[in-house]
């Protein structure tokens, strides 16, 4: 593609990989980078501290920080980000005890009264402190933004580039969890007609892919009766599991 984008190199280069997902490619490779950022510079830079020591990382994106080399920056996160969680459990703490003490003066029957509402009230309160912890990551936050602009710049391309819609049509379909993407980003980037176009190419190279999956396990399964034993069998067969779960579950 002669008049090629930079914004286009990206997209365009997954689906020149031979796997069975473009889109896992990407998101993969951009987790990657992810990680690097998190630990390199930006670990002394303010703006990034605040934002890792409020947010934190879901509990993959801590492991896999955990599984890099470089110790130190990650343990410098780590100690701002408990610091932070430390202060704002605290705070819910001291500000339920607070409120008992103040009840604890205001006599017995207005104690007896207050008491089951006061604990429901602190329960409600580490119910949502936790959730909120539980529920935000700054590299999930900084893929899914990412993968939002692959996807726009997928089906610019789609429409406007007739040999990048053939390099699609001639790739190995997606994951479904990408499928599924691609399918509700469709709806609001074509109009009525190409996007029954286009929902009917997609879906025919999904359903190949499929079917080329189940037929090289298949395939595979068979290997284990002693009979088959002498078989060659081939690289698409031998890594058919590898293969099939990629389509099934997405990236590692």
């Amino acid at each position: 593609m002669g008049d090629e984008k930079i914004y286009m190199i990206p997209v365009n280069d997954a689906f020149s990989v031979d796997c069975e997902c473009a889109f896992c490619y990407l998101e993969n490779n951009f987790e990657k980078q992810c990680l690097e950022i998190v630990l390199g510079e930006s670990v002394m830079e303010v703006d990034s501290r605040l934002e890792t020591n409020k947010k934190g990382f879901c509990s993959r994106h801590f492991h896999m920080l955990l599984e890099q080399k470089n110790k130190l920056p990650y343990g410098l996160m780590l100690e701002t980000h408990l610091h932070e969680i430390k202060t704002n459990f605290e705070k819910i703490l001291s500000s339920h005890f607070m409120l008992l003490n103040f009840q604890k003066k205001e006599g017995f029957l207005k104690r007896i009264l207050n008491n089951h509402t006061s604990k429901e009230a602190l329960l409600n309160n580490l119910l949502q402190f936790l959730e909120n912890i539980n529920s935000q990551c700054v590299i999930c936050e900084r893929i899914n933004a990412r993968m939002k602009n692959y996807f726009d710049v997928f089906f610019f391309m789609w429409r406007t580039k007739k040999e990048f819609q053939q390099k699609v049509l001639s790739s190995k379909g997606f994951c479904f969890y990408h499928f599924c993407d691609l399918l509700k980003f469709s709806q609001n980037h074509l109009r009525s007609k190409e996007l029954d176009n286009f929902v009917e190419k997609i879906c025919k190279i999904e359903l190949d892919a499929i079917s080329r999956l189940y037929q090289n396990i298949c395939e595979f399964n068979k290997q284990f009766d002693y009979r088959n034993a002498n078989n060659v069998v081939s690289f698409e067969v031998r890594n058919s599991l590898i293969n099939a779960t990629e389509k099934l579950g997405k990236y590692k």
